[in-house]
């Protein structure tokens, strides 16, 4: 028996689910079936499950591959987020930072003005907090008072200096002229004794020779004399006898009273030269007089040196007029750093802000309120220096570096504001905490690390406050400037 024609089906090899075959027995559309209806309708009657069948493998194959797309696309939208979250590390661990300083009393003072109010803007010197100035201000006049006579010192000081310098410098002068006076009479005097006693032995050994040419003539005058007597009284003799005449007698006398004036004259000149030796004799007994001369020269000469020495004294005294009026002087600067800092006392009771901010709490001191140095008056914020300071996870930080960009949303505003990255923390958080954790004891359960990094703003506005929460993004992507580069390496 022939076997029935089996038509061919399409089917799609691509679908997971191929719609079911024919199967090759089937009867053909024409062909009766076995409870006597014909073919045609037996083949409308298998047409339509056939195309109900064809129409879902369609639909499978649809849907098969849209799974397929969407399979690949999460796959590409993984790995594009991954990679994405890898070069942008994001974290919502971050905070808006900024400079704040508590401003208290440097001295001790009843508050008479509060010029300022919570949350105010105030710049650069202007006036918050003053002080009752009154002790202060008296504690300025009495710290002039004692620069005044501190000065007073000064000038009574450096007069004295003067006074003593002129007076030492004369003392010295008068001194000196002395002593050299004193030791020009020393060689004067020896020289002047030398020779008078030279002079005086010159004087008895030449009246002693002029004594023995005296006396020798007187010898020589007296024999003249005894022969002229002699001779006389023999012509006296013989004129009486007749044996010679008168005129030889005359001649006789002539001779002896020439003989007489010449022993005489000799005598005289004897006496004479006694005179002389005894007035030279006389005169070497006043040597070791003139010798004393010298003596009191030489004293006066140690004296002069004395003197000297006494005036060079006065250079000591001098000195200690230097060294008063130099105390003089650090009394005037002692007494000038009073006044400096008695003023600096008067400037503290006037509070001024130091830089622009803002107060950032109430004030907590009323008028009339006494305040001691070091409490409290208020609390500054200053809206020019602020920063954001995110806690990225360790595992994050690999390819963060200095000067990279940095987007920052802050959660108050709904903001997103830009910033570059500043500088990376020195040490984790858990490092720097009051209780570091201990991991050498124990049982260890390594937990990942936070480390701060600090992120300059750029666009935000100086209002941003202090401690609002934001969720801060690095860009790794993004290559630094040179010049940020060379800054980061000068860090």
């Amino acid at each position: 028996m022939p076997q029935d024609h089996v038509p061919p089906v399409e089917t799609d090899l691509a679908s997971p689910n191929p719609p079911d075959l024919v199967p090759v027995n089937a009867p053909s559309p024409g062909a009766a079936s076995p409870n006597g209806s014909t073919g045609s309708e037996r083949g409308d009657q298998s047409a339509a499950p056939l195309t109900r069948r064809r129409g879902r493998s369609r639909t499978r194959t649809w849907a098969f591959g849209l799974a397929i797309a969407a399979t690949i696309a999460a796959i590409s939208y993984t790995f594009r987020y991954f990679d994405y979250a890898g070069a942008h590390p994001t974290t919502d661990d971050a905070f808006v930072q900024g400079d704040t300083t508590i401003v208290s009393a440097k001295v001790s003072g009843r508050v008479t003005r509060i010029l300022v109010r919570g949350y105010q803007q105030i710049h650069k010197g202007e006036l918050l907090v003053e002080l009752d100035p009154v002790d202060a201000e008296i504690a300025v006049q009495q710290a002039q008072a004692g620069l005044e006579v501190a000065q007073t010192r000064v000038g009574q000081a450096a007069a004295a200096l003067v006074a003593q310098r002129h007076q030492t410098t004369a003392s010295l002068a008068q001194a000196q002229a002395a002593q050299a006076a004193a030791t020009a009479r020393v060689p004067q005097s020896q020289t002047s004794v030398t020779l008078e006693d030279q002079t005086v032995r010159e004087s008895i050994t030449m009246a002693r020779a002029q004594l023995s040419a005296a006396e020798a003539q007187v010898t020589s005058a007296r024999s003249n004399l005894v022969k002229a007597r002699n001779d006389l009284s023999r012509a006296k003799e013989l004129l009486a006898q007749g044996a010679v005449a008168a005129q030889q007698v005359d001649q006789a006398q002539a001779a002896y009273d020439a003989a007489a004036a010449q022993d005489r004259s000799a005598t005289d000149a004897v006496s004479q030269t006694r005179a002389g030796l005894a007035q030279a004799q006389a005169a070497q007994l006043n040597v070791p007089i003139r010798r004393q001369d010298v003596t009191a020269a030489l004293a006066q000469q140690a004296q002069a040196a004395a003197g000297l020495e006494t005036a060079r004294t006065g250079f000591d005294v001098v000195a200690q007029r230097a060294a008063e009026l130099a105390a003089a002087r650090a009394g005037v600067a002692q007494a000038a750093a009073q006044l400096a800092a008695a003023r600096q006392q008067l400037e503290y009771t006037r509070v001024t802000a130091p830089a622009d901010a803002i107060v950032g709490s109430d004030v907590p001191v009323q008028p009339g309120q006494v305040v001691q140095p070091g409490q409290t008056l208020l609390t500054l914020v200053f809206s020019s220096s602020k920063w954001v300071q995110a806690n990225f996870k360790e595992t994050q930080l690999g390819r963060v570096r200095a000067g990279q960009p940095a987007t920052i949303r802050v959660d108050l505003l709904g903001r997103t504001f830009h910033g570059r990255v500043e500088r990376l923390g020195p040490a984790t958080g858990a490092a720097l905490a009051l209780l570091p954790p201990q991991n050498a004891t124990g049982n260890f359960t390594k937990v990942v690390q936070r480390v701060p990094v600090r992120i300059s703003l750029e666009d935000a506005p100086d209002t941003l406050q202090v401690g609002l929460s934001v969720e801060a993004t690095v860009d790794t992507t993004a290559r630094r400037p040179s010049s940020q580069v060379a800054d980061a390496r000068g860090r």
